[in-house]
């Protein structure tokens, strides 16, 4: 299991580091509850070299890092055992905003509109690396002035509303999508606009549950994801109610610290599953109680 901001020695922020290690500790807990051994890349000062060492000794491997580096690692374990995770060619599209903007928008997949040429007075935009985690370099700016945040960012309409999350396990070869579970993210805006993601509720019964987890299945069997998937939603709050998809994350995402702690199946058994057997009915798939987690 190699996770990046634990595993490599780069100059990682303190927050990706505590959620990096809450992710790592709650999948490794999960595998070895299940009997497996699991190892992973600890502080190494070259991580590439450390997973493909590693990845040719284990039976499977997952992968959770930026993603920037979440393709190229990717391949790695693909080529060298099974991997857990979302298969390369997924990989490949949901790292890029603006291609998953594209898909997912033909394939009628309510999404926010892509700007070419914003900045009407009074409108606000989002503007958000085409590449980029953990609402990293995510700003709302107001249309009062023509901006250009330049190559590697891309512009969308701004939706306001409820952030929203989630959490699905899917088969792999089109076996199908199970979700585990909907969450609140806790989002800061600062003074300067730019968002913050500081941890959420799981689970969270909002009104456009049902519509999140049927849009969640669709976007899964679109992009061809497998594995485990955290899909960003905005739930609209004023017009025309509505959930709207704002990112998919083709890894394991925080949400499942608070996951392995309310649903009745181990995650690790549900990765394994998704793999070498069959998930379980979403019927069967249950929740007691609720977490929340800060950051």
């Amino acid at each position: 299991m190699a996770e990046y901001s634990v595993g490599s020695r780069g100059e990682e922020g303190m927050s990706l580091q505590r959620e990096g290690r809450a992710m790592l500790t709650t999948l490794k807990q999960s595998f070895e509850r299940l009997g497996n051994e699991v190892i992973s890349p600890m502080r190494e000062r070259d991580f590439e070299s450390a997973v493909d060492k590693l990845s040719k000794d284990c039976d499977a491997g997952i992968v959770i890092a930026p993603d920037e580096l979440l393709l190229p690692l990717t391949e790695i374990v693909e080529s060298n055992t099974v991997n857990l995770g979302c298969p390369c060619e997924c990989v490949r599209i949901c790292t890029d905003k603006l291609r998953t903007t594209e898909i997912l928008s033909e394939a009628g997949i309510p999404v926010p509109g892509i700007v070419a040429d914003a900045w009407i007075p009074g409108r606000k935009y989002v503007i958000k690396p085409r590449y980029g985690c953990a609402s990293e370099d995510v700003f709302i700016i107001e249309g009062t002035k023509r901006y250009n945040p330049g190559d590697g960012f891309i512009t969308v309409e701004y939706i306001k509303g409820e952030n929203i999350s989630s959490s699905v396990v899917a088969g792999s070869s089109g076996a199908g999508a199970l979700p585990l579970t909907v969450n609140k993210q806790f989002i800061r805006m600062e003074h300067t606009g730019r968002l913050r993601y500081t941890g959420g509720l799981v689970p969270y019964h909002v009104d456009a549950e049902r519509e999140i987890l049927d849009m969640s299945k669709q976007i899964v069997a679109a992009l061809g994801c497998s594995g485990y998937i955290g899909i960003d939603f905005v739930v609209r709050s004023e017009g025309e109610r509505g959930a709207y998809v704002v990112d998919v994350n083709p890894r394991p995402t925080t949400s499942i610290v608070g996951i392995a702690r309310v649903l009745n199946y181990e995650l690790g058994d549900l990765l394994l599953s998704a793999k070498f057997g069959s998930l379980p009915g979403e019927e069967d798939v249950k929740t007691e109680g609720c977490f929340i987690f800060n950051l």
